[in-house]
């Protein structure tokens, strides 16, 4: 049996050029014989379409794109995910009840499920943590069964079909349906508990996160195992988003042998049509020559590959085609100058200087230099006239019947010079480019609000907002000695301590820089967002009493100790850290533009915040005090 493994790009919220992306592929199918094509979850809609769901418009647009694959079948049996409609019934929140749906088109018709009695098959298992919020649009399986008093695996059967006289029996899942380990119950348990498969699919849209691909192979390998069965997991491409963050989806479909075995099908990030042979003696696919397994990849590659394949997607998609970028002569700004330079191509990538009498001829010439390495239209265009002006409207401004006056701190001075970077001078020349300008801070500095509202923290994307310091530096040294094979990041922009540049006291000559200790602050913060027990200053200072701080959040062994002699040293800095983490640093979070994920938990969507005032716990109160006393 010849199968066609369909990893196509999805579009959100696109019904009409998914089909048409569908129609090429069966195109292609029959063009090789295959007796079966199998596309991924929601390959007609999309996925992440948010409210759009609630639009019965672009249901019903679903519906007639959903018919019209029905058509194409006549030649070949059609698996594919869409949503599935019950027009008579209302889901929880009253509006029309919606299914996370696996379709089966053969002989130009839709194959009707007979145990549920509808055209389709419903995925059993819906995330609810994270990014997914699956259960605010649709009706699961499980909810089904209940609402009518019976098991789930009474309203399961395979999908049937004929090869050559012979009846083949093929299990279906959806995505989440694989990762059942946290539910109470199994899928694949409980379906191949009653019928016999010859194999089963997973039609998935699987986000990227670093490291994914290997725990989504010891979970579908143990499945396997476990309930010796075979699986094909079929996942998409692209790119879809959420708002404040923006997914991409990596493919790396595959087949998934009873034994455990894993055979790479489609690639990472790489749309592909394969097509293999199906042994139905030996229950695994004949792994000839058109099959190539994925090559391992280092964390850091497999960072730089998301990075530039996600972003690349967003440009398209957004129909941008030039960018302006401030280049300061640091790490971050350089970082990303090379990125959206091997996107588009150095001569639409503006790199811009933007001095004080703060910043050092090191960085300034540095800047230039990058330009020059990667080809950038380069500029230098001086602040200090303007924030000189701003200063003295500002000190010169009185307000009349007014209890405050306006005080120029040290602080106001450094944000006027950022707000002037960003919201004067970037801002109008990508404007009078026909460009967009991109925000270059990380996801530390985005933690603890370590920038400037409507300065540096201004722009169209945040392309870095998902890579701590130690990810950004680890990324422009694979960039320089992997990829360009020679320092097209300036060495200079490497060595210099990382630094604002905006007063005496970050004189990056005088080794002075951030008040961030990005080799303890990164782990620290990291704890604090990525961690599935995400830890608090509770969880900090336990660890700390018993020694075990270090091991807890992944940092250098000793380290602690040596940043913080006592421990008024090292209350004072996680109570500086966690204040502007929940409070500060929120507020500016919710205001910044939009993030490319690529971690297991990324700001915006991903990690639901609210504004809060901190209240410490009173175990945390207690065991400082007694530490201090």
């Amino acid at each position: 049996m010849k199968i066609a493994i369909a990893q196509i790009r999805v579009l959100s919220e696109n019904c009409k050029q998914n089909f048409e992306t569908m129609k090429s592929y069966i195109e292609l199918a029959l063009g090789q014989k295959a007796n079966l094509i199998v596309f991924p979850e929601m390959s007609l809609p999309g996925y992440f379409n948010g409210d759009i769901w609630e639009q019965n418009s672009f249901l019903r647009e679903c519906e007639f794109y959903n018919n019209k694959i029905s058509e194409l079948s006549k030649e070949i049996d059609i698996i594919f995910g869409s949503v599935g409609i019950d027009w008579k019934r209302k889901n929880e929140d009253g509006r029309v009840r919606k299914y996370n749906a696996v379709f089966h088109a053969q002989n130009g018709h839709f194959q009707i499920n007979k145990k549920s009695n509808y055209p389709f098959w419903i995925k059993a298992l819906m995330p609810n943590y994270k990014e997914f919020d699956d259960s605010r649009y649709f009706f699961d399986l499980r909810k089904l069964a209940f609402e009518r008093r019976c098991k789930v695996i009474d309203l399961y059967e395979p999908i049937s079909l004929k090869v050559e006289k012979k009846k083949i029996k093929v299990g279906v899942t959806v995505c989440e349906d694989g990762w059942s380990q946290d539910y109470d119950i199994s899928p694949f348990k409980i379906y191949s508990s009653r019928y016999k498969h010859d194999f089963f699919v997973n039609l998935s849209c699987s986000p990227f996160t670093r490291g994914k691909q290997e725990k989504r192979e010891n979970i579908f390998s143990k499945e396997c195992v476990k309930n010796k069965i075979q699986i094909f997991y079929v996942n998409c491409v692209g790119i879809q988003n959420i708002g404040k963050t923006v997914f991409g989806f990596d493919g790396s479909s595959s087949f998934y042998n009873s034994v455990g075995d894993v055979i790479h099908l489609c690639g990472f990030f790489t749309e592909k049509l394969s097509v293999i042979d199906f042994d139905f003696a030996k229950k695994d696919v004949i792994n000839n020559e058109k099959i190539k397994c994925l090559k391992t990849v280092s964390l850091v590659e497999e960072t730089q590959k998301s990075l530039e394949y996600i972003i690349q997607k967003c440009l398209e998609e957004w129909k941008i085609n030039r960018v302006v970028i401030g280049a300061s002569g640091g790490i971050d700004s350089a970082l990303s100058a090379v990125i959206f330079s091997r996107i588009l191509g150095p001569e639409n990538v503006y790199l811009v200087n933007m001095p004080s009498k703060f910043n050092s001829h090191l960085t300034i010439n540095a800047a230039k230099k990058l330009a020059e390495n990667l080809g950038c239209p380069y500029a230098s265009v001086g602040i200090e006239e303007s924030i000189n002006l701003s200063v003295e409207q500002l000190e010169n401004l009185k307000f009349i019947n007014a209890a405050v006056q306006p005080q120029m701190t040290k602080l106001v001075f450094e944000n006027i010079q950022a707000r002037d970077r960003g919201g004067r001078i970037l801002a109008a020349l990508a404007q009078s480019l026909g460009a967009v300008f991109s925000c270059n801070a990380n996801k530390t500095e985005l933690s603890v609000g370590y920038s400037t509202l409507y300065g540096d923290q201004a722009g169209f994307l945040c392309p870095l907002a998902d890579l701590w310091k130690h990810d950004v530096y680890s990324l422009a040294y694979f960039y320089n000695e992997i990829i360009y094979k020679m320092p097209v990041i300036p060495r200079e922009t490497l060595d210099v301590i990382p630094s604002a540049e905006l007063s005496a006291e970050q004189n990056v000559l005088e080794n002075k820089g951030d008040p961030l200790i990005y080799n303890y602050h990164d782990f620290l913060f990291r704890s604090w967002v990525e961690h599935w027990e995400r830890k608090t200053p509770e969880d900090c200072l336990n660890a700390y009493v018993v020694g075990t701080l270090e091991n807890m959040i992944g940092c250098e062994k000793g380290l602690v100790r040596k940043l913080f002699p006592t421990v008024q040293d090292f209350i004072r800095d996680l109570e500086r850290w966690w204040l502007n983490f929940v409070e500060s640093g929120v507020i500016k979070r919710m205001q910044a533009p939009p993030v490319i994920a690529i971690s297991p938990r990324a700001y915006g969507f991903d990690l639901r915040e609210h504004i809060r005032k901190v209240v410490f716990t009173h175990t945390y109160m207690n065991l400082k005090k007694k530490l201090i006393d």
